[in-house]
């Protein structure tokens, strides 16, 4: 029989993009608990009129979505659009997270308080750290793009390595200068006199939430530096471990850490005692 008559299967066009056969049991398990931590954080957030605070479970949602797309991509991990829209809707949410749970809560603690940084200014510390970090998502998801597109091409892997490591280099640097001036700010707050100390157990909730996020940095820096399927890459076990529960940690912490419970802003005293204040709210608590 002629070999040239013999009709060969389509091979595909990308090989297998994750080096493994991803997990739907996991994906389905992380939409669980990503959807149900949202929709508290959503419920909080309507209930107490913190509406800045929805861009959480806002992320929140993108992360589900893309598990979601995940499981689509595990039917068919040859196709290379599926597995974009994925990496990159699970890679980018935790930076919008950082936003609203570091940034913005410190840049508030600083003004109730008066204590200053030399050079990070309350209003600079809000808005500096978040420009930098919209900077560095722009990166990513241009580098993301780039090396999943260097599958089919070698040659853009190197490249497309360079793109996604400076991204997420940034952010990384952006998220441990960040947590220093956390600490910085703690032990200067530990100097304050003040009657009213209970809200200082916010800290609790920012050191953790900056460990989380700089961990799951440093992972995310290791695995695109081996560039595409590199054996951090091809670990699915190590991205469900040192990715997937670390956001879902951090969004769980500002459950009862939520500025409807704890607000930082500081009451105006009343007439009669101008040098007392005394927050009160539902739980004995307020941070804003």
């Amino acid at each position: 029989m002629n070999s040239s008559s013999v009709n060969l299967p389509d091979l595909p066009k990308f090989p297998n993009l994750y080096g493994y056969e991803p997990s739907k049991g996991l994906s389905i398990a992380a939409i669980v608990c990503f959807s149900t931590v949202s929709l508290i954080l959503i419920f909080l957030s309507i209930k107490f009129k913190k509406f800045y605070f929805l861009i959480a479970p806002g992320a929140g949602i993108v992360t589900v979505v893309g598990y979601a797309i995940r499981i689509k991509s595990a039917e068919d991990t040859h196709v290379l659009g599926t597995y974009i829209a994925t990496t990159l809707l699970i890679l980018l949410p935790p930076t919008a997270l950082a936003a609203v749970f570091l940034f913005a809560q410190l840049g508030k603690i600083m003004k109730r308080t008066g204590i200053q940084h030399p050079i990070f200014k309350p209003n600079l510390v809000k808005y500096l750290f978040l420009i930098v970090d919209i900077f560095s998502i722009i990166i990513q998801g241009a580098g993301g793009a780039l090396l999943a597109q260097s599958a089919d091409d070698p040659k853009l892997d190197r490249p497309a390595k360079g793109v996604m490591l400076t991204g997420l280099c940034i952010a990384l640097c952006s998220f441990t200068l960040f947590f220093f001036l956390i600490v910085y700010l703690y032990i200067n707050v530990l100097k304050v006199k003040e009657e009213d100390k209970k809200w200082r157990v916010i800290f609790i909730a920012l050191f953790a939430s900056g460990i989380l996020i700089i961990l799951r940095s440093i992972y995310r820096v290791a695995e695109y530096a081996g560039g595409y399927q590199s054996s951090v890459m091809v670990n699915e076990p190590l991205f469900y471990g040192l990715d997937t529960l670390p956001m879902f940690l951090l969004m769980c912490i500002w459950v009862p850490f939520h500025p409807g419970f704890i607000s930082l802003s500081k009451k105006k005293e009343n007439k009669e005692d101008k040098k007392n204040y005394d927050i009160e709210t539902r739980n004995g608590l307020e941070i804003e």
